[in-house]
């Protein structure tokens, strides 16, 4: 009989609020955010001591998101600012370390709170969701030189989300935001431009969108800081609501999975946070475990050449990381 666990493997002594992990050269990274120590520290697995060592330190003013482009033999970092505008890094092999290789322009990034990386075709993209009034969500494109700023996609909304995701074949950016439904907008292929197409109605004030497939059917999590945070299923027309879970002081609801196992983390600023586990007879997802960690901001799933992890970034707190075990308990 096997069991799964999930329990906290080293806690880091700082506090943090986004986490992306990427690979390069069959190595692991993980790039975490850290405001209040104004820095993007780059983790990398260590094969030998089986443990994550310090890679290099990417400093910057109120860092709150490092998001990692791989494009051919290239990594970048883009690093979202809230102030001193945004910049992107190319790692540089004779440096053996980060070094600026863009600004971002601050006329159209002043609030980032979200970067969401996404290829249609060959070319690559990323979107920056901006969360203030005066800001724009500005979609960037790669045209082997550089990124520039490719579409604009509205203004004043204070968007605190963007979600790439393919629905039944065509790309699509969901957008949610604090002053209205989330919004779905379509790749149009002739204007290769992304259009208005339809919202997600009944959901005000979302504040992340996460979409994850299980059985060939593709879901999205929704979450609230205030009323229930949900869980909806593509049903080839529309999303339709499957589950709603308590979520009062939630910042993030976030999915992952290890091989077949797929769960939910749903973190909260007031009480403990919630793993839960997906149960394929009932469809649903059931509480699982337990976890506390100080205003969670984001879970990250993990996976090196053997093991699992997923990291709990913390806004005021320490960050985590926890391991997902599979014990034998007929041994």
């Amino acid at each position: 009989m096997l069991e799964e666990v999930i329990d906290v493997l080293v806690t880091l002594p700082y506090q943090s609020v986004s986490v992306d992990t990427f690979n390069s050269k069959n190595d692991v990274y993980v790039a975490i955010a850290q405001p209040s120590m104004e820095n993007c520290m780059v983790l990398e697995w260590d094969h030998i001591e089986m443990n994550f060592r310090s890679y290099d330190n990417i400093t910057g003013q109120s860092i709150v998101g490092c998001k990692a482009i791989l494009i051919d033999d290239q990594v970048f970092v883009v690093v979202a600012q809230l102030f001193g505008g945004s910049h992107i890094y190319r790692y540089d092999e004779s440096w053996t370390k980060f070094v600026k290789f863009q600004d971002i322009e601050v006329s159209r990034i002043s609030k980032p709170n979200d970067i969401e990386l996404f290829q249609i075709e060959d070319e690559k993209f990323f979107v920056i969701a901006d969360s203030s009034k005066a800001g724009l969500s500005t979609v960037y494109k790669w045209n082997s030189k550089g990124f520039y700023s490719y579409q604009s996609l509205h203004e004043w909304f204070r968007d605190t989300d963007a979600e790439f995701v393919e629905i039944d074949g065509k790309s699509h950016l969901i957008l949610s935001s604090r002053s209205q439904v989330p919004i779905i907008l379509q790749w149009n292929k002739s204007s290769k431009k992304f259009v208005p197409h339809s919202d997600i109605p009944n959901m005000e004030d979302v504040l992340a969108v996460k979409s994850f497939r299980m059985q060939n059917a593709l879901y999205l999590s929704l979450t609230r800081f205030i009323g229930d945070s949900r869980v909806m299923r593509w049903n080839s027309k529309q999303f339709v609501e499957i589950q709603a879970l308590p979520s009062r002081g939630a910042m993030t609801l976030q999915p992952f999975s290890f091989k077949e196992n797929h769960y939910l983390a749903l973190g909260s600023d007031y009480t403990f946070s919630q793993i839960y586990q997906w149960d394929k007879e009932k469809q649903l997802f059931k509480k699982f475990k337990e976890i506390y960690v100080q205003a969670p901001r984001s879970f990250t799933a993990v996976s090196t050449d053997r093991r699992d992890f997923f990291f709990a970034s913390s806004f005021k707190g320490k960050t985590k990381i926890f391991e997902h075990i599979i014990v034998d308990l007929s041994l």
